[in-house]
């Protein structure tokens, strides 16, 4: 689920090394987040993704059903934006000018069948106390089940009063059957409405549509670009 969107993003390119040899089904980070009560409040923060001992930090803006990530990968800034109220995520590359776009179902592994309808995910969630986080009270809760995929889904995640997803610790089972503890945390929480121009794309940015061997941040054979 997850590595399917990052290997479709350019911000897998920070990510890759935290995520090698996983199976596509295998991921659930972007996808629990999404699968939980939403947040109540706009907000913005700085974040960490870790895993066998590396770590990528970015900063992530929030309102409501948008929300947008950054990271610095390999010195280049690569952005993500995912629109809920849409149901599109698009990955940017500012250095570039150009941008992907996929469905959030795609995204999530909600695939939909025949018929047009998306499977949804099969989880349990079971709260396990309070606690803080940078100064943030939240509960912590354990979710168990299977994912749109039917891929496993073995998390905990930590969220403020206001929905805002403080932490998140989840695993990925890579081909080999070897697992690997992926954790997101947010620092810096800062509750405050956000420019609703970080949700778009700006002008100027070209299209990439998506093909065999696209990827974003180059140009080969086959990619067809759209000015926006």
């Amino acid at each position: 689920m997850l590595l399917g969107l990052l290997r479709l993003l350019p911000i897998a390119a920070a990510f890759s090394a935290l995520l090698a040899g996983a199976a596509p089904a295998d991921a659930q980070l972007l996808g629990l987040e999404y699968y939980l009560p939403q947040p109540k409040v706009e907000f913005s923060a700085d974040f960490t993704v870790t895993s066998d001992g590396d770590t990528v930090a970015g900063k992530m803006m929030r309102s409501h059903d948008k929300e947008r990530r950054e990271v610095v990968a390999e010195g280049n800034r690569e952005v993500m934006i995912i629109r809920g109220d849409r149901g599109i995520v698009w990955s940017l590359s500012p250095d570039d000018k150009l941008y992907l776009e996929t469905s959030l179902d795609e995204a999530l592994g909600r695939i939909p069948d025949a018929d047009g309808k998306a499977p949804e995910p099969q989880i349990t969630v079971t709260p396990l106390g309070q606690e803080s986080i940078d100064g943030v009270p939240v509960t912590k809760r354990r979710v168990s089940g299977k994912d749109a995929d039917g891929s496993p889904v073995e998390a905990t995640v930590w969220t403020s009063e206001d929905g805002v997803v403080m932490r998140l610790d989840s695993v990925v089972v890579d081909d080999d059957g070897a697992r690997h503890a992926i954790r997101l945390e947010l620092h810096h929480l800062r509750v405050a409405p956000q420019d609703p121009g970080l949700f778009e794309i700006p002008a100027g940015y070209r299209r990439i549509m998506e093909g065999p061997g696209s990827k974003l941040g180059a140009l080969p054979t086959g990619i067809a670009l759209a000015r926006r």
